[in-house]
C-alpha cells in the first residue's frame, strides 16, 4: 500500500509541533488539523490508526505544521472555525470567532423570546457568526449584519449561505453611518466591537498580533469606548420599548461600560461574566 500511515503520520508532526507548543496543545492542534483538513475525525483518528494517508494530504500536513509554528492561528491554517453548531469560514480579513462571542449569543438568546423579535441588527459583523447564529435562533426576525470592510462581508455572505441563514449584509461605517436600515426601529442590538486598547498591544500573543485584523481589534486609550458610544447613540432612537442591547466588552471597563450607559439614560443596563468569572457583558433594556 502507498502513503502513510496515519497512526505514524500523527505522532510524527505531534513531536514537530512539541518544538514550539506544550505536548497537550501539539495534540489538539493535530486532532484539529486532521479533522478539518481531511475530515478525519478524533474517534475515526483513534478507530483507523492504520488509515493511509496519501502524499498529497501528508505534503498538507507538513506546510500546516510549519505554519503553526511560525505563529499563524490554526483556524487561519484550516480556513474555518466552530461556533456552537455553525462551521464559519475565516481569514486573516475577519476576527477569530472566539468562545465567549459564543456564549455572548448563547445569553442573547435566552433572553428574550423567539417570537418577539423583529429585527436585529449585529454591528461590526466580521465573519458573520453572531449574525448567522441569531438568525437562525429568531427565525423570523430581519437579521441585518453591517461591516465597513468588504472582504469581511463578502466571506460573511459565503458563511450566511453555507449555513442556510437569511441574513442582509450592509456595507457601512458604525462611526459615519450612511444606511436607511440603522434609522429604523430595531427590537435587538447585538455587537462585539473593537475593545482592546492600544496600550495593551504589548501584552498580546504574536498569534493574534501579527494575524488578525487591527481595525477589528485596537481602539485609542484616549476613547476606548468609542464604538460603544456611537452603537448607543443609534439604539437611544431606535430601540423598541421592549428591546435590548447586548456588548461582549473589555474586562477592564465594566463600570465604565455602566458609567456611559447611565450617562446616555440607560438606567437598566447589567454586566455580566463569561466563562472564566470575568466581567465580559453587558445587557442593556
Amino acid at each position: 500500500m502507498t502513503g502513510f500511515n496515519l497512526q505514524k503520520t500523527k505522532r510524527h508532526f505531534t513531536e514537530v509541533l512539541t518544538e514550539k507548543f506544550p505536548q497537550r496543545e501539539a495534540e489538539e492542534l493535530m486532532r484539529i488539523l486532521l479533522e478539518d483538513l481531511f475530515g478525519i475525525d478524533l474517534k475515526r483518528q483513534l478507530m483507523e490508526p492504520n488509515l493511509r494517508i496519501d502524499e498529497f494530504r501528508y505534503a498538507q500536513l507538513k506546510t500546516a505544521v510549519e505554519r503553526l509554528k511560525a505563529d499563524e492561528p490554526v483556524q487561519y491554517v484550516t480556513g474555518m472555525a466552530r461556533f456552537g453548531d455553525l462551521l464559519i469560514k475565516v481569514s486573516p480579513d475577519v476576527l477569530i470567532p472566539r468562545p465567549e462571542t459564543e456564549e455572548l449569543v448563547q445569553k442573547t438568546c435566552t433572553s428574550l423570546p423567539k417570537d418577539g423579535v423583529l429585527r436585529i441588527w449585529d454591528v461590526g459583523t466580521g465573519s458573520g457568526c453572531i449574525a448567522i447564529a441569531l438568525a437562525k435562533h429568531f427565525a423570523n426576525a430581519e437579521v441585518v449584519a453591517f461591516d465597513i470592510s468588504e472582504a469581511a462581508l463578502a466571506l460573511a455572505k459565503e458563511n450566511a449561505e453555507s449555513n442556510g441563514a437569511n441574513v442582509q449584509f450592509v456595507l457601512d461605517d458604525v462611526l459615519h453611518p450612511q444606511s436607511e436600515i440603522l434609522f429604523q426601529p430595531v427590537d435587538l442590538v447585538v455587537s462585539n466591537p473593537p475593545y482592546v486598547c492600544d496600550s495593551e498591544c504589548a501584552s498580546m500573543e504574536p498569534n493574534v498580533l501579527d494575524w488578525e485584523p487591527e481595525n477589528a481589534l485596537f481602539v485609542p486609550d484616549e476613547d476606548p469606548l468609542l464604538f460603544y458610544r456611537q452603537i448607543l447613540t443609534l439604539a437611544q432612537n431606535q430601540l423598541t420599548p421592549k428591546g435590548q442591547v447586548w456588548f461582549e466588552i473589555n474586562e477592564r471597563m465594566g463600570e465604565k461600560m455602566l458609567s456611559l450607559c447611565r450617562e446616555m439614560g440607560f438606567l437598566n443596563s447589567e454586566i455580566m461574566l463569561d466563562y472564566a468569572e470575568k466581567p465580559r457583558f453587558i445587557r442593556i433594556k
